[in-house]
């Protein structure tokens, strides 16, 4: 990880949050998740673990004074790219 990584200056997070945001406003109530397609990949390197893994270091490092409010925030977004990934990995051929 980048020593000046930040969370919320990576549009992997920031988007996946613009999204929540999005989908909240218009009423979904759920996330699905496919387990079995994300044991997957979710450990790949540069996998879902490990970006989450360096986005709430981030969050740790540089949001302390505030609350650590990115925690949150970071999570909602892990929700959105779960479900896009197990999603993906459905439409995959061969599957």
């Amino acid at each position: 990880m980048d020593a000046n990584y930040y969370w919320a200056n990576d549009p992997y997070w920031t988007d996946a949050l613009d999204k929540y945001c999005e989908l909240k406003g218009k009423g979904k109530k759920q996330f699905v998740i496919d387990l079995e397609k994300l044991s997957e990949v979710i450990s790949n390197g540069d996998g879902p673990a490990f970006k989450l893994m360096d986005a709430m270091v981030s969050v740790n490092a540089l949001e302390g004074e505030d609350g650590h409010r990115g925690a949150t925030r970071v999570l909602l977004a892990m929700l959105v790219r779960l479900e896009e990934l197990s999603e993906a990995e459905k439409k995959r051929p061969n599957r």
